[in-house]
């Protein structure tokens, strides 16, 4: 009798889901490919070209912000929040007014 090939799948059980707490994992380098890309934009789009790119940059900024937001959200206020500086003394009889 043949075997059956097909994987099973398994069920989304919410509880189990909850109880696992995803750690954020470090991408990984990946041989062969640079670790930045460079984008260069063309000087010589026609205006339907340009913004072709222009709204599938957008849908890209909405999808990618429609998964990732709570994280981003949290990322952009520990970026902006403002760091309070130590305390230094001021000489008065050294003002130079």
């Amino acid at each position: 009798m043949p075997k059956d090939k097909r994987k099973k799948r398994r069920r989304h059980n919410p509880q189990t889901a909850a109880s696992q707490s995803p750690q954020p994992s470090k991408p990984s380098y990946r041989p062969g490919l640079p670790l930045t890309l460079a984008i260069d934009v063309p000087t010589y789009w026609t205006a339907e070209e340009a913004l072709a790119v222009f709204e599938l940059v957008d849908a890209l900024h909405d999808r990618i912000w429609s998964i990732y937001r709570d994280g981003l959200q949290e990322l952009i206020c520990k970026q902006r929040q403002s760091h309070t500086p130590e305390p230094f003394q001021i000489d008065d009889d050294d003002l130079p007014f």
